[in-house]
């Protein structure tokens, strides 16, 4: 039990550590609610378009939710259990690679740390999420993989545009309303 509490605290400081955050709480909960739906929406849509007859609203909303943890808890591991235990050289050599296909691809090298995060995301999401769709919807494997990518692709879209064309709060509103909060 205590393993589990572990990851869930490791996955909301990295869901903290990579999503942008504001002063202003009502501009990120829009955000993150916004995202959600979309998320919600388009895996819906693309489930039922599938030929999922199990893609009913309780149900989506139960496997997305189930999705999402799931999906966290790939980078909460390799954060929790995988990292501590990595040798600086093996690290070093993570960063050489990734500085190698950075340079291919005429692209910013990731660190380490953030490629070994996004290699626990992937493999969750591909031996975990996608098997769990794939059994819970009944649709085939390709779809399923198809209908998550699509579905995050459209969340972090709209979470993004909202956060770009909507102005910011200024830091002074922000402040009068800690001073005048309880």
């Amino acid at each position: 039990m205590h393993g589990l509490l572990s990851l869930a605290s490791v996955a909301l400081n990295l869901f903290r550590e990579f999503v942008p955050g504001h002063p202003d709480a009502a501009h990120f909960w829009l955000e993150i609610g916004a995202g959600s739906l979309s998320l919600l929406v388009v895996l819906g849509i693309l489930l039922r378009f599938f030929g999922s007859e199990n893609a009913r609203p309780a149900l989506l909303v139960f496997g997305t939710t189930l999705g999402l943890l799931l999906l966290a808890a790939g980078p909460a591991a390799v954060e929790l259990y995988l990292l501590p235990s990595i040798s600086a050289p093996t690290l070093a050599g993570v960063d050489t690679l990734s500085q190698w296909i950075a340079q291919r691809a005429h692209h910013s090298p990731w660190p380490a740390r953030t490629t070994l995060l996004s290699i626990g995301l992937l493999f969750s999401l591909l031996f975990v999420v996608v098997p769990v769709t794939k059994w819970t919807f009944r649709v085939p494997t390709f779809l399923s993989l198809l209908a998550w990518l699509v579905a995050l692709t459209t969340a972090g879209t709209i979470s993004s545009l909202i956060r770009v064309k909507l102005p910011p709060v200024p830091n002074a509103h922000v402040e009068k309303s800690k001073l005048s909060s309880p």
